[in-house]
């Protein structure tokens, strides 16, 4: 009698092993077949780029306020997707709406990381022998002093060796400059790969025979005075211990990293 209760009790066991079992399955499958979200989808689909000059916007309407303007084949980072009108996108340092009609994900990411890879070459040209002398280090404050407003500025790429002016307008956390002529813009993409982009390139400024550590981007944003130039906007220039716009410190950090990597090229 015992045994046969034994028995019993181990077969309901096991029977309600199965049933518990079979639930879950029978869940874990109605769960896959409503879970319709493509993650890998999303991750693909972040980076988008302009098919025109297209406007960066305060809000999600042509009513709202402009805030820059984003060049043809600008990438930004895609925060909300609206196929019907405005999507909320990031454009480096800014944030806003741009009309989905002008914009497109970005087919190969691998692409883009290739040419990054291309315009970041782990072994830089040898600096040339006028730029190898007394490389300087100067403080912010003191640099806006000796750096007035309209200076034209020599800005030699370490990383690829190459050479293009720039003109400042404003000296205010940092110096916002622009190339001075198309054939300027062209060698500034060319530093980075052929196309404009936030990544931070360091850089020697030579000016009144004096050479300057700093670092740049060449992404050109908001305002500009020089036009005929090939880019609608300016780019940022820092120097040792300037600070951006809007207070970020990681892009801070970035460009002081740049501007120290000038600074120890000699």
């Amino acid at each position: 009698m015992k045994f046969t209760c034994r028995r019993f009790f181990v077969s309901a066991l096991v029977v309600l092993l199965m049933t518990v079992l079979s639930t879950q399955v029978i869940y874990a499958e109605e769960y896959d077949k409503y879970d319709t979200y493509d993650y890998e989808e999303e991750e693909e689909v972040r980076k988008f780029i302009t098919t025109v000059n297209l406007n960066l916007r305060s809000g999600p309407s042509t009513r709202y306020t402009r805030i820059t303007l984003l060049p043809v084949g600008t990438i930004i980072i895609m925060d909300e997707f609206n196929p019907e009108g405005f999507s909320a996108v990031t454009f480096g340092e800014l944030s806003g709406y741009v009309s989905s009609e002008f914009i497109e994900p970005v087919e190969s990411p691998e692409d883009t990381e290739e040419d990054e890879e291309d315009s970041d070459d782990s072994t830089p040209p040898p600096i040339p022998t006028e730029l190898s002398g007394n490389i300087e280090k100067i403080p912010w404050s003191e640099m806006r002093q000796i750096m007035p407003t309209g200076t034209d500025l020599q800005i030699y790429d370490i990383r690829t060796g190459l050479t293009y002016f720039v003109r400042n307008f404003s000296n205010g956390s940092h110096a916002d400059v622009e190339t001075i002529t198309q054939r300027d813009t062209d060698i500034m993409r060319q530093t980075s790969g052929g196309r404009f982009s936030w990544d931070v390139r360091p850089v020697l400024v030579t000016f009144n025979g004096r050479i300057f550590a700093a670092a740049i981007h060449t992404m050109p944003h908001a305002g500009y005075t020089i036009r005929g130039n090939g880019m609608n906007g300016h780019v940022c220039l820092h120097f040792y211990g300037s600070r951006p716009h809007n207070g970020n410190r990681a892009w801070q950090a970035e460009m002081q990293a740049g501007v120290m990597e000038a600074f120890n090229s000699r």
